[in-house]
């Protein structure tokens, strides 16, 4: 349950594939389905150099999407050719012809364009960056948050020459791996110095190797892959990045967990200690059978003398509910929204409220000005 987890509001994943074997520019489309909203938050997902076909990444994709966000996958790159500089443009062009499907084909589902983030691999950490200081010059719609995951390399054609002026509005996670050996840390570093976004709204990451059974922390660890996601095209990298590929404990509390938590937070205030803050949530990484606890992230900026119970709300059961609510205490303000923000049921000074006549979803509950997730099945 929660950021990670398995609680998904969506049974299965409608994908189209805008892109040719002949061109480096285009893009695959994915939208939730059974039930199909008529709007969702968007991801774009930015992939590796060389992984320009989304069947590596299709687990996480497949949980971003069942989770309720449309994913844009643009292709960036044709071949295996190290053209590097022509890969923000090209990524870019794929972005804006996938926004322009979405916003104008009445088939598909519509994208909440306040709530657009941003998500990189390796060299796609890069162009994650670069548009998100390039967004106006280019024409695409502002991320409101992003995320990136090993990104690099340090130096290659392809980087601004700075980042120091990138707007300071946005939620920032960087992400990597304590043995990547392709792209190393000089690139997530220079992202986390440089930037003037307030330290409350960008963390530094360190995800760590453990065992047994072996837990790695490679550069490959955001590949998680699922071949009914695959594009079509086979490479040598492409090949290389289904072999290395494995869903473990590293996507359910590093990658998907952080995504999950920054999104979350981002777009509804909620799941913020998951993302942020250097707290437990953020940092914990599960537990081996006999109980011994993996090896957690190492958050930077450092927080200490915060005790987990600065972060607990006010308390309620169950969730996921089926039908009443019940509160540990009693509440003087309650209120129910749905994911637009739409109050769909208040209550005052009670113990317990009956949802069973609302529809099954996601929804925020606000308690007392507190927001949380609540799953109503």
């Amino acid at each position: 349950m929660g950021p990670g987890g398995s609680d998904y509001t969506h049974g299965s994943v409608i994908q189209t594939n805008s892109t040719s074997l002949f061109s480096g520019d285009g893009y695959w489309l994915f939208e939730p389905d059974s039930p199909k909203p008529d709007s969702a938050d968007v991801v774009i997902f930015n992939h590796g150099w060389g992984v320009y076909n989304p069947g590596p990444y299709g687990q996480w994709i497949e949980h971003l999407v069942r989770k309720g966000n449309v994913v844009i996958f643009p292709k960036y790159q044709q071949n295996d050719g190290t053209f590097f500089a022509n890969y923000t443009p090209n990524a870019v062009t794929g972005i804006i012809d996938a926004f322009d499907e979405l916003q104008t084909n009445v088939n598909r589902v519509k994208p909440r364009m306040n709530h657009i983030a941003i998500i990189g691999h390796s060299f796609g950490g890069v162009i994650t960056s670069n548009i998100a200081i390039e967004y106006s010059a280019y024409g695409v719609p502002k991320p409101d948050c992003f995320m990136l995951c090993e990104p690099g390399p340090g130096t290659s054609v392809g980087h601004l020459s700075t980042y120091s002026n990138m707007d300071t509005d946005y939620k920032s996670l960087i992400v990597v791996g304590d043995d990547d050996i392709i792209v190393g840390d000089t690139f997530g570093k220079m992202i986390f110095d440089s930037t003037n976004i307030s330290t409350a709204q960008k963390n530094y990451i360190i995800q760590y190797a453990d065992s047994p059974p072996i837990l790695e922390a490679t550069h490959n660890e955001p590949l998680a892959a699922n071949s009914a996601y695959d594009g079509g095209t086979v490479a040598t990298v492409i090949t290389a990045a289904y072999v290395a590929s494995k869903e473990d404990a590293v996507d359910f509390y590093c990658y998907w967990k952080l995504a999950d938590a920054l999104l979350s937070c981002t777009f509804y205030g909620i799941d913020c200690e998951y993302a942020f803050g250097d707290t437990p949530q953020q940092r914990f990484m599960g537990s081996w059978s006999d109980g011994t606890s993996v090896t957690e992230l190492e958050v930077f900026p450092k927080v200490t003398g915060i005790e987990e119970s600065v972060f607990t709300s006010n308390s309620f059961y169950p969730n996921p509910v089926r039908s009443t609510i019940h509160f540990e205490k009693e509440v003087v303000d309650v209120k129910l929204m749905d994911l637009e923000g739409k109050v769909v049921l208040t209550a005052e000074n009670t113990r317990q409220i009956n949802v069973s006549n609302l529809s099954k979803g996601v929804y925020i509950i606000n308690i007392e000005n507190t927001f949380q997730k609540l799953i109503i099945q």
